[in-house]
């Protein structure tokens, strides 16, 4: 259940980092590293759970690459713990309210945010556990732990980012974030193959091309979803046309202008029209490509959401990433390799 003691060496380096990198200059740098590893941490593990509980079998090839990224929820929790302790809460304008709400006071923003990002950490290691050794309890355990993803990524939504549009509200908003996480997790699976694809096929020989297939289909799939959850937060706005609502929309055009296009074209229009193809899917160094598109666009949509509200130092915010990058990078091989060191292909090095 606990990461290893390279794992953890790397949440502490990277952790004192950071948090000194943000000594330097405040702003959302944090926030923002934060946004995008957290939805790239569960999403992959959503994934599988998913495919368990529909008894999908396409999904062994995948699986332990899938659940590699469990620890970095509990890292996003380490990050917001810097966050707090260095009062970037207060980049909040309702922290400075006279008489707080009941929802939105720095207290319960802080509780429930650690609580929720500690309990998705621990059911995905039980639910990690159950389904590798094919317990009768994975399905159980696969529901709860989509259960805490699904609060999560709504808490992500609401308390992370929408409550800096107060009082701008919409209740598609957690929705709009768990499927993107999905689709992230989607993403990460598109790497991977583009990276271990050779070996892939011979540790799966006869099943790894059918189950890339039905990934990469699913893959295609959520490019569509993704598109269908952008245009309803989209439509429910335009045909109201109230100004509370169409604020959010307009002060980012005011800002950015036509850049906000970039979105739907880099994470919808671009993958569907090139995993329509079945030949496409079937290309390793094409779907990486993609899966490297989506998390770009993922990246550059959270500076939207965040860059009329706060400070994104260029620099700092590259730097904080690449760290944060890093030791995502070490926690997926560390635990692919004690996997494959587990199943006896490869030797401890």
């Amino acid at each position: 259940m606990f990461p290893s003691m390279k794992v953890i060496i790397a949440f502490i380096v990277g952790a004192v980092v950071i948090a000194g990198l943000e000594f330097v200059v405040e702003g959302g740098s944090l926030l923002y590293s934060m946004l995008f590893f957290v939805a790239v941490s569960q999403g992959p593990i959503a994934v599988a759970a998913a495919a368990d509980i529909a008894g999908g079998q396409w999904i062994r090839p995948y699986k332990q690459t899938l659940f590699t990224t469990r620890h970095m929820i509990l890292f996003v929790l380490i990050l917001f713990a810097v966050f707090l302790g260095l009062g970037r809460v207060h980049l909040y304008e309702w922290t400075h309210w006279e008489h707080p709400g009941q929802w939105l006071n720095v207290p319960f923003f802080s509780l429930r945010n650690l609580v929720m990002l500690g309990i998705s950490w621990v059911l995905a290691n039980v639910y990690v556990k159950a389904s590798l050794t094919e317990s009768k309890t994975k399905n159980m355990w696969a529901l709860f732990w989509l259960f805490s993803y699904v609060i999560t990524q709504t808490l992500v939504a609401f308390d992370w980012v929408m409550s800096l549009e107060y009082p701008w509200i919409s209740t598609l908003f957690g929705a709009y974030f768990f499927v993107e996480a999905f689709y992230c997790g989607l993403a990460f699976a598109a790497i991977y193959t583009g990276f271990r694809y050779q070996h892939l096929l011979e540790t799966h020989s006869g099943t790894f091309k059918k189950a890339m297939m039905d990934m990469m289909t699913m893959f295609f799939g959520f490019s569509i979803f993704w598109g269908y959850q952008f245009f309803s937060q989209y439509i429910v706005i335009w045909y109201g046309n109230i100004p509370e609502e169409v604020s959010f929309f307009t002060r980012r055009l005011d800002v950015f202008g036509s850049l906000l296009y970039l979105i739907p074209l880099i994470l919808f229009v671009i993958p569907f029209w090139i995993l329509i193809s079945r030949k496409m899917k079937a290309n390793p160094k094409v779907v990486m490509a993609v899966g490297f598109l989506v998390w770009g666009g993922v990246l550059l949509e959270r500076v939207f959401m965040l860059g009329i509200h706060m400070a994104l130092p260029p620099v700092i915010s590259a730097v904080e990433f690449i760290v944060a990058s890093a030791v995502f990078f070490w926690v997926v091989k560390s635990q692919d390799d004690d996997a494959l060191v587990a199943s006896g292909e490869a030797t401890p090095t």
